[in-house]
């Protein structure tokens, strides 16, 4: 067989195969958020204090119940109802994941969100006709910047953030679980992204970006994650020189945290491949992430709209590259914070004020 039939014959083989991952670049969906995943709804509440602080709740809603996984590989979580997501425990089905600020005192935030299901009727039966949500949730740390330490989500957070629960589009930046957020430098923020895949299968994430290591070079201000984000070919400023350097965060006060989801069918044991696979989404983007001091976090959810075998591999890689893309969306849509004088003044710049030409808001 001469080398080029022998190649032709590789390819023809090649394009039969299905696909295993997304290819790049992904194809969001009409809103480019979670809420492109049907069945999931999202609902937001943020607090300020007049003096630059400010902290809040993200309540990813799914009415209809979902299967739930989890991957938790930061070294200290502040995390609430994770081991029932274990692919070995009872409870198959999630009604909420809570993303919120407040360190540990923030998951009483959940308490809200459950009692707004509950008054709605959604949750797992128990005894006489009794039923009980499952909302798992995750903190990032935030208390005490820019505002007195006990400005922190309490459960009327996760009331108003259930009640403000819809499928439309969802805002970005200093929002919600990212309103106190702080990222390498500069303010993190909330941000979320979609892709849609073959066969009607959507995917989503929404991420609270509250890291001590960067999302972007500081020389040049390209982010690490931008061949996947479509935003590699940005070019560095002049600001890019006078980029602050990673501060010296304090032990336990860096956290990342996100929820992706999507409509296909899936058991809680593919629940959890997919949230491990979409965690590398956060590695690539981040440097560093994971580490000894930080609780990033990766919930799934799955809605099980669209029957048939899933193709997990694919709807995996196509998380990740959404982790990551939701990530730099975070950061650009960030906006500083600058405050008062003196003592009390509260400065936190963003990544556009420090690279102003590289945003496309």
């Amino acid at each position: 067989m001469r080398l080029d039939s022998a190649f032709g014959a590789l390819l023809a083989v090649a394009l039969a195969a299905p696909a295993v991952a997304q290819t790049l670049p992904q194809n969001p969906g009409p809103k480019n958020a979670i809420t492109d995943v049907p069945g999931i709804e999202v609902g937001q509440y943020t607090a300020t204090n007049g003096t630059g602080g400010m902290t809040g709740t993200t309540a990813i809603i799914a009415r209809g119940g979902a299967i739930g996984g989890v991957t938790q590989r930061g070294g200290a979580p502040g995390t609430r109802e994770t081991d029932i997501l274990k692919s070995e425990k009872a409870v198959g089905v999630t009604h909420a994941v809570v993303l919120t600020g407040g360190s540990a005192y923030g998951l009483a935030a959940a308490d809200g969100v459950m009692s707004c299901l509950e008054s709605q009727g959604i949750g797992t039966p128990v005894l006489n006709r009794m039923i009980v949500p499952l909302v798992p949730a995750a903190v990032i740390f935030d208390p005490g910047r820019c505002a007195p330490f006990n400005f922190r989500p309490d459960a009327s957070f996760g009331v108003n953030a259930c009640r403000a629960a819809n499928n439309g589009a969802v805002a970005m930046g200093n929002v919600g679980a990212g309103a106190g957020a702080r990222s390498g430098g500069v303010k993190g923020g909330l941000g979320t992204a979609s892709a849609v895949l073959p066969g009607g299968i959507v995917v989503g994430a929404i991420v609270a970006v509250n890291s001590s290591g960067r999302t972007f070079d500081a020389a040049t201000g390209q982010f690490f994650a931008g061949y996947i984000a479509g935003t590699s070919d940005l070019t560095p400023t002049a600001a890019a020189s006078a980029a602050a350097e990673i501060p010296s965060e304090e032990f336990l006060r860096a956290t990342t945290i996100a929820v992706v989801a999507t409509n296909a069918t899936l058991t809680k044991a593919q629940a959890n491949k997919v949230a491990q696979m979409a965690d590398d989404g956060m590695a690539r983007a981040l440097r560093i992430a994971h580490g000894t001091g930080d609780g990033d976090t990766v919930f799934a959810l799955a809605t099980g709209t669209v029957g048939g075998t899933p193709n997990l591999n694919q709807i995996g890689g196509a998380a990740a590259d959404a982790l990551s893309r939701a990530i730099v969306r975070a950061i650009i849509a960030a906006q500083g914070i600058h405050t008062g004088s003196g003592a009390g003044a509260c400065n936190v710049s963003s990544y556009c004020e420090q690279f102003p030409q590289n945003c496309r808001r």
